[in-house]
C-alpha cells in the first residue's frame, strides 16, 4: 500500500510540474501573438517546478533509502 501511495504521489507532482510548465509556455505564446513582442516564460513558475522536482526527489529518495535500510537490518 505504501508503494502505491508513494507512486500516486510522484505521478500527481510531475504532472502538476508538467501542467505548470506547458500553461506558462502555451500563456507566452498567446500573449506574444497577441502584442507582438516577445514574451518570456515566467522565472517563477521555473522557480516552483525546480523546488517541486527536488522535493519529489528527497521524498522518493528517503522513502526508499529507508526501505532498503529496513531490508539490511531484518535479514
Amino acid at each position: 500500500m505504501k508503494e502505491k501511495t508513494m507512486f500516486v504521489l510522484a505521478v500527481g507532482v510531475m504532472a502538476a510540474i508538467l501542467v505548470a510548465i506547458i500553461g506558462d509556455y502555451i500563456v507566452s505564446a498567446v500573449e506574444t501573438m497577441r502584442t507582438g513582442e516577445a514574451v518570456d516564460v515566467s522565472a517563477e513558475v521555473m522557480t516552483l517546478v525546480q523546488t517541486a522536482l527536488g522535493g519529489v526527489i528527497g521524498i522518493l529518495g528517503g522513502y526508499f533509502g529507508m526501505k532498503a535500510t529496513k531490508k539490511d537490518g531484518d535479514e
